[in-house]
């Protein structure tokens, strides 16, 4: 320890040999170095009284006043690491302790390893994302910006917008029923709509006249809403827990996985197309084409009713860019379920 004579300041020093860094200054040595200096300087406070950086010279045997004095302490080697832990300790702080790298006897091993801990993490997604539904409308009351539960949009002070306000708690409320599993139901659309229309009204009215849009245009509205849920890619209202990043190691082994993987599967459809594996394959098949076959069936369904709904109150039929924006369906799906209904002359002639 070094010594400050006039002042009074006091110095450690320590000496790790050797010290190796890049030209950027860093190695492992360094980052202890610059670890013990941070835990010092936390307990100390940061006390300028107190230097335990690496600007005096321990060797100096001058006669300046000002030179530190060097004493020995013990004659025993501290560690670095061993330094930080008791001052660590003295502080009251958590120890680091990293978490120990896995060793894996074999590839198969370590490809079981990455899809358990995978599986888990999508479990814990699926049920963060259950609590996160559940609990999603019970926060609202917490947030100070909520009326009644629903956000108003303001274009001035004192006035809000009223339709801009019910459409995106409408489109909100959409969302929610999503991710809740419920089906997304006119009625219950148009009720979030009405209930923010009527909240935002209230409190932002500004002396004007409640303008609710007619049933037929809230109807048009709950559609598209529904289009706009359902065709949405995004993790609207969803969880932020993600699961913990693959080291390179386990990358590499799904790699080989995949290409090792397709590679057999292939044979096995050659070698043996009636075996298990085959069966399993094909069931898996025919599951996601009876749901893709009812899911065209509702979609063709629900196109048909809104040309029959059209033309029954205005006597036109709608046409393909009037379905896609109403749906908000794509419009090679609309060309397609149009064609089939005209073929099998379910759509009205004008």
């Amino acid at each position: 320890m070094g010594i400050n004579p006039t002042n009074g300041k006091a110095q450690f020093i320590w000496l790790i040999d050797p010290v190796y860094a890049d030209r950027g200054g860093k190695s492992a040595q360094m980052k202890l170095l610059a670890a013990t200096t941070r835990v010092l300087g936390e307990l100390l406070d940061h006390d300028p009284h107190f230097s335990h950086r690496f600007s005096r010279n321990p060797f100096y045997t001058g006669k300046a006043p000002t030179a530190y004095r060097w004493y020995r302490q013990h004659n025993r080697v501290m560690r670095l690491g061993d330094l930080v832990k008791k001052v660590r300790d003295m502080a009251g702080h958590d120890q680091f302790n990293p978490t120990p790298r896995q060793q894996f006897s074999s590839g198969r091993e370590l490809i079981n390893a990455v899809k358990s801990r995978r599986e888990e993490a999508q479990a814990f997604k699926a049920l963060a994302q259950d609590v996160d539904a559940e609990i999603a409308g019970g926060l609202d009351q917490y947030d100070p910006e909520l009326i009644d539960g629903v956000r108003v949009l303001w274009t001035t002070q004192g006035k809000a917008a009223r339709d801009e306000t019910a459409f995106k708690h409408a489109l909100k409320v959409g969302h929610r029923l999503r991710q809740q599993g419920q089906r997304l139901t006119d009625a219950a659309i148009i009720d979030a709509y009405e209930h923010a229309y009527n909240v935002a009204h209230a409190h932002g009215g500004a002396g004007r006249d409640s303008e609710m849009p007619p049933m037929r245009d809230r109807q048009t509205m709950a559609r598209r809403v529904r289009g706009y849920v359902t065709q949405s890619k995004s993790k609207a209202y969803g969880s932020t827990s993600a699961p913990g990043k693959a080291t390179s190691s386990e990358r590499k082994a799904l790699a080989t996985m995949g290409r090792k993987g397709g590679q057999k599967a292939a044979q096995r459809w050659k070698t043996d197309p009636d075996g298990k594996y085959a069966q399993a394959q094909r069931s898996k098949l025919e599951k996601t084409h009876r749901k893709k076959r009812v899911e065209g069936q509702i979609t063709r369904a629900r196109i048909q009713a809104l040309i029959g709904d059209s033309y029954v109150q205005t006597g036109t039929v709608l046409t393909r860019k009037q379905i896609m924006e109403e749906t908000g369906l794509s419009r090679a799906t609309v060309t397609r379920h149009l064609a089939a209904l005209r073929e099998q002359g379910m759509v009205p002639a004008e």
